[in-house]
């Protein structure tokens, strides 16, 4: 067993004789539970009645039957326990135990769903990172060949072209500021460097990197703020990468057409909404749209590109600061971010 607790996830061990019967002459109880059995039920059961596969059998008889194979392995699927949820996946590795014919053989049995559904998020993040930062890169390259053909001519183009490729240079180091911080939160290392935040400066900042988008596709952004701004205590960069998240996301699920708007109050505390009039979500996927790497259902979004990281690392950040960021949204008339910083504010 102490092999098996190096392990992540449920185990079980199979010992059976090779006779060929293939009955089993041992269970723990993490079999058990793998094999929704009960583990008192197991000795003396034959192993294609517990298993129900017929690749583990194959597997099975060429071990310990034939002989053939030292070793093999073998991995199943079976359907969730509940509709809906993600299928099961079984690794079998059958190992003999001894020589001749009457040896033993050993099956280790590894729940690798978890690791599957990792898999299959970390390979849809790579995919969809991969596309996020080639975006940008390109209008980069795009506006410096027109900046460098007829910026020299045209000075109007010249200050477009630089005003793009000064903001995609910024939303590339967004990007990448988010990645690197989701790799502190993965090591436990993400650490605040905190200060004086002057909340009407980072406001007219926001303002600044998101006006150029809203108004290329028609999309009414308004910052209704108080006419005075508090000063509050908490790492500048932090709280403008999660406020970075919530207008972006506002904006590109926002159809064109469509209003964000930014407001704030300060009685207690600061709460800074971020109100758009877009696709919205469905009430089932509202408690999962703060997880890692999640992405909705909805078709709409798959038309979208996104890493699925923004919500999840703005909310770690939030909470790191003793505040948080709350949801209300409806199916097609659109969404509200809280996000709510603790009384530590002044005035400016």
């Amino acid at each position: 067993l102490q092999i098996l607790q190096g392990y992540m996830g449920f185990r079980g061990i199979l010992g059976h004789e090779f006779d060929g019967s293939l009955r089993i002459q041992y269970a723990n109880g993490a079999a058990g539970i793998l094999l929704q059995r009960r583990r008192a039920e197991l000795p003396g059961e034959s192993l294609d009645s517990a298993c129900a596969s017929d690749d583990v059998m194959a597997a099975a008889h060429e071990v310990g039957v034939e002989a053939s194979r030292r070793r093999a392995t073998v991995e199943i699927e079976r359907p969730g326990p509940n509709e809906g949820d993600e299928p099961t996946v079984l690794r079998f590795g059958i190992s003999r135990i001894g020589h001749g014919r009457e040896g033993l053989c050993m099956v280790l049995i590894e729940d690798l769903t978890q690791q599957r559904v990792a898999d299959r998020a970390r390979d849809t993040f790579v995919a969809h990172a991969t596309h996020e930062l080639r975006t940008p890169l390109t209008n980069i390259r795009l506006y410096m060949d027109t900046l460098q053909e007829e910026g020299e001519e045209d000075p109007a183009l010249r200050g477009r072209c630089l005003n793009v490729i000064n903001q995609e240079a910024r939303r590339l180091e967004r990007m990448v500021g988010d990645m690197l911080s989701v790799a502190e939160v993965e090591a436990g290392s993400l650490k605040l460097h905190e200060g004086d935040v002057r909340l009407d400066q980072l406001m007219d900042d926001l303002k600044g990197d998101y006006d150029a988008q809203a108004k290329e596709r028609s999309i009414d952004l308004v910052f209704d703020l108080p006419p005075k701004l508090p000063v509050v205590r908490g790492d500048r960069d932090k709280i403008a990468m999660s406020l970075h998240n919530l207008i972006g996301n506002a904006l590109k699920y926002t159809p064109d057409g469509g209003g964000v708007t930014v407001s704030m109050d300060a009685d207690d505390g600061v709460a800074i909404r971020v109100t758009d009039t877009g696709i919205g979500i469905a009430p089932e996927e509202v408690d999962r749209i703060f997880e890692r790497f999640y992405r909705s259902n909805d078709k709409r979004v798959a038309k979208i590109t996104g890493t699925g990281l923004g919500l999840s690392l703005a909310r770690e950040v939030i909470r790191l600061h003793g505040g948080d960021i709350r949801l209300e949204s409806q199916l097609d008339k659109g969404s509200t971010f809280t996000l709510t910083l603790p009384n530590t504010a002044r005035a400016a």
